[in-house]
């Protein structure tokens, strides 16, 4: 390749037709969320560090972002690696007057130090929604849904929704990490290593296997519940979990939902339910989302889609 023309790893040209068609399905899923009533908001792709890394979701994602010297204020400056750290401030800021649950929604390019997954962008164009406010199962499911409602309109197909709960997997595993052997544990826990599991002596050990054994493609509520012991039937978490994933199956017939509760998140702020959909037909993750706190400490629930793999 011409030197004149090598650019950074993770980064690339988008030209027509790709760039076009990218355009239009960024408008359209932006449109769709309108219908809905999430207003469109736009945040700048750059921000003073101590506004956009220092507070909220925020926090988490320092060690990915970019930083740079502004040469006007000599002050540092981050570019964003996911805007809804800038959806925090401003519902916590400028918007802190609406009325809550407050819908809204975006669309803009991120940069990230480090590629996501086995995703090599640096640079991906992230659409999304955020819902502020007091978030309840049925906020959840609408953000679920309508995620899944706009990936149908575009005839994204073969859908699977995995849901994992960030508090119910800590509330599990928080006795083991002061055990000498936890890594060896856990390891084996997010490897579902029955066996090895069986020979060990752990807290929580039987809520544990018997959340591993009845972890998987979920059919019904019902059948899920009568796989878990007393404790886990009373765990409020779990409870809530599969409260989300009865509703979904009732809206999405035929849609295939997988629960693990104590798979290892690649969420990096998020502390409720949480979830990623794939399609099949894109061998990829092509969404995802879940509850998290704003820089107020309002509890809050997004989506966001990864539209460079749909065009």
């Amino acid at each position: 390749m011409d030197r004149d023309t090598l650019l950074p790893a993770g980064f690339s040209d988008k030209i027509y037709p790709k760039s076009q068609k990218n355009s239009l399905i960024i408008e359209n899923i932006v449109n769709f969320f309108l219908n809905y009533g999430y207003l469109r908001i736009s945040p700048p792709l750059i921000e003073f560090e101590e506004t956009l890394l220092n507070q909220g979701p925020g926090l988490a994602l320092k060690n990915n972002s970019f930083r740079v010297m502004d040469p006007i204020s000599k002050k540092m400056m981050a570019v964003r690696s996911d805007m809804t750290t800038q959806i925090s401030r401003i519902s916590s800021k400028r918007l802190a007057h609406y009325p809550r649950p407050l819908r809204l929604s975006y669309s803009g390019e991120v940069l990230r130090v480090n590629p996501s997954g086995l995703k090599l962008e640096r640079q991906i164009a992230q659409v999304g929604a955020e819902i502020i406010g007091d978030i309840t199962c049925d906020l959840e499911i609408e953000i679920i849904g309508i995620g899944l409602k706009v990936l149908k309109k575009l005839d994204v197909g073969d859908l699977t929704l995995d849901l994992n709960y960030q508090n119910l997997r800590l509330s599990f595993l928080k006795n083991l990490y002061v055990l000498p052997d936890n890594e060896s544990l856990i390891k084996a826990i997010e490897k579902k290593d029955v066996n090895y599991l069986k020979s060990k002596s752990f807290p929580n050990k039987n809520n544990i296997l018997n959340i591993i054994q009845a972890s998987g493609q979920f059919k019904n509520k019902n059948e899920f519940l009568e796989k878990l012991n007393q404790e886990n039937k009373e765990n409020n978490y779990l409870l809530h979990l599969l409260e989300v994933s009865s509703s979904i199956q009732k809206l999405f017939q035929g849609l295939n939902i997988i629960i693990d509760p104590l798979e290892k998140s690649t969420f990096d702020y998020h502390h409720g339910l949480t979830f990623t959909i794939f399609s099949k037909s894109l061998n990829s993750s092509i969404a995802k989302g879940g509850t998290y706190k704003t820089m107020n400490e309002e509890d809050a629930t997004g989506i966001s889609l990864y539209v460079d793999l749909l065009g």
